[in-house]
């Protein structure tokens, strides 16, 4: 109980400021239809047309580039449009018939999003629709409601086409800056870093899919697609920085550089930040003479080095740390220049990019969700009473794949058929007439939709009344309409909770063990992918990996919410671990790469890559324990490896020592071996480490 009330607090705290003119520009969509209708006295018509209209407005994604949303709104359109004939041909036929294909669109819109709750309404609010309209009539007159939803979101192209893209763009730099200036200081707890790294991961996915959707030419000045790959640079390196700097620390090499070295990134935080803001300019000189001093640091405490005062292995990792920022410093250059004089596209039209491959939904929950709207339709059918359809749509936007989301959209449908069936009857008790209940639809779409991304609380609250009173414009809609809509609507929310409780409470446990091996074996192939250092390869590895571990997170979440359903702690410190393994895959490759054959690195990552796919197979089969293998006695050679290393590395400079000039900063072939080895220390015992609690959290004997 105490999740759920905190479940509703969040969705009725805003996130964000309301799109108001998004929510006008609905209102609009919505209101002129319905204002004609009541002008030329052709009530039903315009109701079709408006609710065509907010339909469609639901495959909308506001603050998205126009090529996504103009292709989802004549998809959602055409799947309206398909729906309301679908409910015309089966609306005279026989009724086993009308409830079959009802429950099969019920759980195609959950197992293909694509189709989604715009299609199951229009198929259910058109088998129970008065009669009135011929078919041809009402299908056209729906399709004319999404072609004007379109038109109307289409007009502001021309002046608001780059307000996504800038917007993607200072998500990005901005989420960059602050992962920046955090890896950069003392290392955060897991608890404070995660929410940072997730959203500067996801920041950086919104920009790629922002900048696919426009039309990019070579000839553009200040073309933005170059800014991807710089802020990537950003991002790989400060991961790399936050594992070697806690590496450096363990060595007691001194505190001081770690002054300089959170001057210098803060620094570069900052001028990351504002070069993608509006009007930024940042003042790169700054950054340089923070950067100069860290560099003035580390070549003293590297001839502290050399002449055996220090450990010779944290002077190595100061200079791989050096090298980072370097690097972070030309990728901050870079977007500072790209953003100097503001994101420009040439106009063209939107690019109406497909998905790379449908979205389905796998499990139980279609099924459940098709036999829910099936057992609703049999039931309503029999009563052959016109408002039984918000028995059916209830139970259909209603039932979630947990059954916590569940009583929350039913506690949510409950209070929206309420509001809006009360208020509509005291609108046309105290002025009646359908110009003041269009005035109340039109306020109720304006709120809605102003309110959609920023808390969806607000959005239940107001689209509910939006479709009951859009679908029955025409229909007198006194009290005894509003006792029975509300009375509908409890009793299509009772049957939702009751198949969510009944059907596959714990579904989601049955699905743990293939989303365990999955993350095992994408999370084996991205060690195995770091043994050639391909960086196309590890960077599609590593999103692969990291795509497994959130499925995997996403059904211990549904977990949780399921009655008397508990997330395993285990399994949540695996998803720990496994984020750690893909941390140091990216500092090892920030590494200079090792010559070949020189080094356990290989071994490392063989042995590691071996094992992980050894726990794959046991979590598959359910065989408890894991065959044995020589990594631990591998992980434990490692930082005797460095030390003979350095030992002859010391050696060798005391041969250089009588030699003129700079003979000592000579790249001979140890000197090689020791910055390869020394600095891909920390990356290799981190990865072998997680990769040993990885397993032991997710054999068949752990769980």
């Amino acid at each position: 109980m105490r999740g759920l009330i905190g479940a509703l607090r969040a969705d009725f705290r805003l996130s964000g400021r309301p799109a108001w003119g998004y929510g006008l520009l609905c209102a609009l969509v919505i209101c002129l239809p319905l204002m004609f209708g009541v002008l030329l006295g052709h009530l039903q018509e315009g109701a079709s047309v408006a609710l065509g209209g907010y339909l469609t407005l639901f495959g909308d994604a506001p603050g998205q580039p126009y090529g996504d949303r103009v292709r989802r709104l004549l998809v959602t359109t055409t799947t309206v449009t398909c729906g309301v004939g679908l409910g015309e041909l089966v609306r005279p036929g026989p009724w086993p018939v009308a409830v079959v294909v009802v429950g099969l669109v019920a759980a195609a819109g959950v197992y293909w999003p694509a189709l989604g709750t715009p299609a199951v309404l229009s198929v259910t609010l058109t088998y129970f629709a008065p009669p009135g309209m011929s078919a041809p009539l009402h299908l056209g007159t729906t399709a004319a409601g999404g072609l004007l939803a379109v038109l109307l979101v289409v007009a502001v192209w021309p002046v608001r086409r780059l307000r996504p893209l800038r917007r993607a763009v200072e998500e990005a730099g901005t989420a960059l800056a602050d992962l920046l200036a955090a890896g950069g200081r003392a290392p955060l707890a897991d608890e404070s870093w995660e929410p940072l790294r997730r959203r500067a991961v996801t920041a950086l996915k919104d920009l790629d899919r922002a900048l696919s959707l426009y039309r990019i030419s070579v000839e553009d000045d200040r073309s933005p697609e170059r800014l991807p790959a710089a802020l990537t640079r950003v991002f790989q390196q400060t991961i790399a920085l936050r594992v070697l700097r806690a590496a450096v620390v363990e060595t007691g090499v001194g505190t001081e550089w770690e002054r300089e070295l959170d001057e210098a990134v803060g620094v570069l935080a900052r001028a990351l930040r504002e070069a993608v803001l509006p009007g930024g300019s940042p003042e790169l000189q700054e950054a340089l003479a923070a950067i100069g001093r860290f560099a003035d640091r580390v070549d003293e405490i590297r001839g502290t080095a050399r002449a055996g005062e220090a450990p010779l292995p944290a002077a190595v990792l100061l200079g791989q740390i050096r090298r980072g920022v370097d690097r972070i410093t030309m990728a901050v250059r870079s977007v500072a220049r790209q953003a100097a004089g503001g994101v420009e596209v040439g106009l063209r039209p939107p690019r109406l990019v497909r998905p790379r491959k449908p979205e389905i939904m796998a499990g139980h929950h279609p099924v459940r969700v098709g036999l829910a709207v099936v057992t609703a339709m049999t039931l309503m059918v029999l009563a052959h009473e016109h408002y039984a359809k918000w028995f059916v749509v209830t139970v259909a936007v209603s039932l979630r794949p947990a059954y916590r989301d569940t009583v929350e959209r039913v506690l949510l449908r409950v209070l929206g058929t309420a509001v809006g069936a009360v208020a509509a009857a005291v609108v046309l008790a105290v002025a009646p007439g359908h110009l003041y209940l269009t005035l109340f639809i039109s306020v109720c779409a304006a709120l809605g939709f102003a309110l959609r991304g920023s808390g969806y609380g607000y959005w239940a609250i107001f689209s509910t009344p939006l479709s009951l009173l859009l679908s029955d414009f025409s229909l007198p809609l006194d009290w005894g309409a509003a006792t029975a809509r509300v009375g509908f609507t409890v009793a299509g929310g009772a049957l939702a909770l009751l198949f969510a409780r009944l059907l596959w409470p714990r579904g989601h446990r049955a699905r743990l063990t293939t989303g365990i091996a999955e993350m095992l074996d994408s999370h084996a192939a991205l060690v195995r992918s770091l043994i050639d250092q391909d960086p196309a390869e590890v960077d599609s590895r590593g999103f692969a990996a990291a795509d497994a571990a959130g499925r995997l997170a996403d059904s211990l979440d549904l977990l949780d919410k399921e009655p008397g359903g508990s997330a395993p702690w285990r399994l949540r410190e695996a998803l720990t671990a496994a984020r750690r393994l893909r941390d140091n895959a990216l500092a090892l490759m920030a590494v200079p790469p090792p010559e070949e054959g020189a080094g356990p690195t290989v071994t490392v990552l063989d042995l590691v890559a071996d094992r992980l796919e050894k726990v794959a197979e046991a979590v598959r089969t359910e065989r408890a324990g894991v065959p044995p293998d020589d990594l631990d006695a591998v992980l434990d050679e490692l930082g005797a490896h460095v030390d003979a290393l350095a030992a002859r590395r010391l050696d060798e400079l005391a041969e250089l020592a009588d030699l003129h000039g700079d003979a000592a900063d000579r790249m001979t072939g140890l000197r090689r071996r020791i910055r390869h080895a020394a600095a891909a220390q920390p990356a290799l015992r981190g990865i072998g480490a997680e990769a040993v609690r990885l397993a032991s959290l997710t054999t068949p004997r752990s769980r």
